[in-house]
C-alpha cells in the first residue's frame, strides 16, 4: 500500500448533520423540501440499481460505495483519495503498511531493507521476491525500479507531487550478481526513510516505456541534470505517451503488479475490479498474510449524494460506505433491521480539524492576539453538536492515541472568553463602542475577522457559525465566506485571509514537519501559509526529522506541541472518527485508523 507519506493538507467532504442549537434549518423549508429529495434520491437509486445489474459480479464480489468518481487512475497523476484506494490494488510498492497492526511489511521486496548510515549518505537494499511478476510473464527486476524512480523525477512527466517528495533518493547500484537485487543511495537519513524508501509505485517498464527510450539514461543523470534531460528528444516523446488517458483510464492501460486488474469504468457510475487468475502473491509459499487476497471481484458503486448513498446500503445493494452523516449512522443503529445486516464501527482516524491564523498579517503578528482568538474555540461543543462525540479532542498535531508522542499532560485549548478579553488588552487592543482597536506603526487598526472554509462543507460552516457566535459575544465581528477549494488555495498562496477551517490528513509514521511549519517554507513558496515558527521551532523540527532515538525525539516532539500552542498560529481541535457500516456477509472485517480504513482484500464472506 502506497501511503506517499508527507502530510496532506485537505478540505473535508461535506457531511449531513443537524444543527439545532443556533437554527441553522428551518422546519417550514425542510417539509416543503423532503419530498422532492426523496424522490430524486429513490430516482438515484433506481439508476444506479439498474446500472449495477449488468456489471458483473458475485457472491464472493465485495460492492463499496465511493462518495466521488477517481477521476483519474494514472499512478503518478492520480485524480484523488478515492483513486488512490483503488491504485493500491492494482500497482505494489517495495513496502507496505499492515493496516491491521499498523506495522511496515515488505511487499515487492522479500524482507525490509538493509540499512547503513554514513555520515551524509544512507544506503538502503533491497531483494525482490522471486516470484514477483508482471501480467506478460516476466519478472520484476531492478530496472523497473530504477525506471519508476526516473518517472518520479523526469521532465514533462505529470509528477510535481512526487518530485520533491523523492528527491532524497540520490541514485540507484545494481547487484553484479542478481537483477533481484539492488541499493537506493539516499542523501541523509531520517526514521522515515525506513517505509519512505519503498513507498513508490513500481511501474512495469515494458508497458510504459516498450521501445526503451529511457532505458539507457542512468537515474543519477535524470535526477541531478534535469535541465539537461529536458532537451533530450526520448523523454518527450516518452512524456506525450505516458501523460495520455491510456494510463489513467483504459482498461488495457492501467495494469501493474497488484492482485487485481481494472475490468470496467463508467464514469461516475462504477469502477470494478477482478482477481487475477495465477496472480503471482498466489503462488508464494509460504503466503505472507500481506499477499493473501480473498475477494474475487470488488464492485465500486459511485454515488456522490449521501440521502441515495444510505438508501443503496439500506437495500443491500452496498456491502460497505464510510463516511456515513452522522445522522444516518445514529439512526440506523436504532432499527433491529439493519442491525441484523450490518455491523457498524467508528474508529478514530489521522484526519486532524484545526483552526489556522495568518501570522503575517498585522492582526495576527503577536502571539497574545493569536492566543486570544484561539480560546474563542468551543472544542467539547463542536464534538458534541456537530460529531456526536465522534471526534477525539487533542492539544498539538499528534494523535492522543500515539501515548508514545503525544504530549501527557498539555490540553487543549479551553473556551474562556475572560482570557481571551485578558490577553487582548495585554496585546495592547482597547475595546470601545466601535469595538476592538490599537495602534500599529502610527494607524489605527481594528480587529475585524473573515473567516474562510470550504463551500458546501456543511461542518465547517456549522464551525464557523458557533465560531462567529462566541466571537460577538466579545464584540469581535466575524465576517465568514464559503470559498471552492482552489480560490481557498490561492487565498492562503497570497497571504489575503484572517482565518481558515482545514483538515491535515497525517499518519503515525512520519513526524517530519519541516515542509509544513518552517519558516523556509512560509510564503508564497511553500506549505507554510500561516508563517508559524521561530529560530526555537526550525531547529526543532530540524532536529525531530531527523532523530532517530525515540526518548529523544518524545521530549522534543512534547517541546513542539506546547511550542505551537504558545504561539497560536494553529488551534488544533480534533480527529475525526470513521463511521462505518460494513454487511454482515462479510465476516471478521479488518478495520483501522488509516485509509480508507479497512482491508477490503482480507475480507471473507460467511457460507
Amino acid at each position: 500500500m502506497a501511503l506517499f507519506l508527507l502530510f496532506a493538507i485537505r478540505q473535508s467532504k461535506a457531511y449531513s448533520s443537524k444543527f439545532r442549537n443556533i437554527g441553522l434549518y428551518a422546519d417550514a423549508y425542510i417539509s416543503l423540501n423532503m419530498k422532492k429529495l426523496y424522490l430524486w434520491s429513490l430516482g438515484l437509486l433506481f439508476f444506479l440499481l439498474a446500472a449495477c445489474s449488468t456489471t458483473p459480479s458475485s457472491d464472493k464480489t465485495v460492492k463499496i460505495r465511493l462518495a466521488q468518481d477517481p477521476e483519474s487512475l494514472h499512478p503518478l497523476s492520480y485524480g484523488n483519495a478515492y483513486a488512490l484506494q483503488i491504485l493500491n490494488l492494482l500497482y505494489q510498492s517495495l513496502l507496505t503498511v499492515d493496516i491491521a497492526d499498523q506495522s511496515i511489511k515488505p511487499l515487492l521486496s522479500q524482507d525490509l531493507p538493509s540499512v547503513v548510515i554514513n555520515d551524509s549518505l544512507s544506503s538502503f537494499t533491497f531483494r525482490l521476491r522471486p516470484e514477483a511478476r508482471w501480467e506478460n510473464g516476466t519478472p520484476i527486476t531492478a530496472h523497473d525500479v530504477a525506471f519508476s524512480l526516473k518517472l518520479l523525477q523526469g521532465p514533462f512527466l505529470e509528477n510535481e507531487r512526487w518530485r520533491a517528495q523523492f528527491d532524497f533518493i540520490e541514485d540507484i547500484i545494481y547487484s553484479p550478481d542478481s537483477l533481484q537485487q539492488f541499493t537506493l543511495v539516499c542523501r541523509g537519513y531520517t526514521p522515515e526513510m525506513r517505509l519512505m524508501a519503498g513507498d513508490f509505485f513500481i511501474l512495469p517498464s515494458y508497458h510504459f516505456d516498450p521501445e526503451g527510450l529511457i532505458k539507457d539514461i542512468p537515474y543519477q543523470i535524470v535526477r541531478s541534470k534535469y535541465d539537461s534531460v529536458e532537451q533530450l528528444p526520448h523523454f518527450k516523446s516518452l512524456a506525450e505517451k505516458i501523460n495520455s488517458a491510456f494510463f489513467a483510464r483504459d482498461t488495457a492501460g492501467v495494469k501493474g503488479s497488484g492482485p487485481y486488474k481494472l475490468t470496467s469504468w463508467r464514469n461516475g457510475q462504477h469502477v470494478m475490479l477482478e482477481q487475477k487468475p495465477n496472480w503471482w502473491g498466489s503462488r508464494v509459499s509460504p503466503q505472507p498474510h500481506v499477499l493473501k487476497v480473498n475477494p474475487e471481484g470488488i464492485l465500486y458503486q459511485i454515488i456522490p449524494d449521501n440521502a441515495a448513498a444510505v438508501l443503496a446500503l439500506k437495500a443491500q445493494q452496498v456491502d460497505l460506505m464510510d463516511d456515513i452523516p452522522l445522522v444516518s449512522f445514529l439512526e440506523m443503529q436504532k432499527q433491529d433491521d439493519l442491525q441484523e445486516k450490518f455491523n457498524f464501527f467508528s474508529p478514530t482516524t489521522y484526519d486532524l480539524v484545526y483552526l489556522g491564523m495568518n501570522g503575517a498579517s498585522p492582526l495576527f503578528q503577536d502571539k497574545q492576539t493569536r492566543q486570544a482568538i484561539s480560546h474563542l474555540c468551543n472544542i467539547p461543543q463542536m464534538i458534541q453538536t456537530l460529531q456526536g462525540g465522534y471526534a477525539t479532542p487533542t492539544a498539538g498535531v499528534i494523535h492522543p492515541k500515539e501515548k508514545a508522542f503525544y504530549h501527557p499532560t498539555l490540553l487543549p485549548v479551553a473556551y474562556d472568553t475572560v482570557k481571551a478579553r485578558q490577553l487582548l488588552q495585554k496585546a495592547g487592543w482597547k475595546k470601545s463602542e466601535e469595538g476592538w482597536s490599537r495602534s500599529l506603526n502610527g494607524e489605527r487598526i481594528r480587529l475585524e475577522l473573515s473567516l474562510l472554509y470550504r463551500a458546501g462543507n456543511s461542518d465547517f460552516e456549522n464551525m464557523a457559525l458557533l465560531f462567529q457566535q462566541n466571537a460577538r459575544q466579545l464584540g469581535i465581528p466575524v465576517q465568514i465566506q464559503a470559498l471552492e477549494s482552489g480560490q481557498i488555495n490561492e487565498r492562503l498562496k497570497n497571504q489575503q485571509f484572517n482565518l481558515f477551517i482545514r483538515t491535515l490528513s497525517g499518519n503515525p509514521f512520519s513526524y517530519n514537519f519541516v515542509p509544513l511549519w518552517h519558516r523556509a517554507y512560509a510564503g508564497k513558496s511553500g506549505n507554510n501559509v500561516t508563517s508559524f515558527g521561530t529560530p526555537e521551532t526550525d531547529a526543532l523540527l530540524e532536529n525531530i526529522a531527523k532523530e532517530e532515538n525515540l526518548n529523544t525525539k518524545y521530549s522534543m516532539l512534547q517541546e513542539l506541541q506546547v511550542k505551537m500552542q504558545e504561539e497560536g498560529n494553529l488551534v488544533f481541535l480534533y480527529f475525526l472518527h470513521n463511521k462505518l457500516a460494513i454487511s454482515k456477509r462479510i465476516a471478521s472485517p479488518v478495520v483501522s485508523s488509516l485509509k480508507p480504513g479497512y482491508d477490503v482484500t482480507k475480507f471473507e464472506f460467511k457460507n
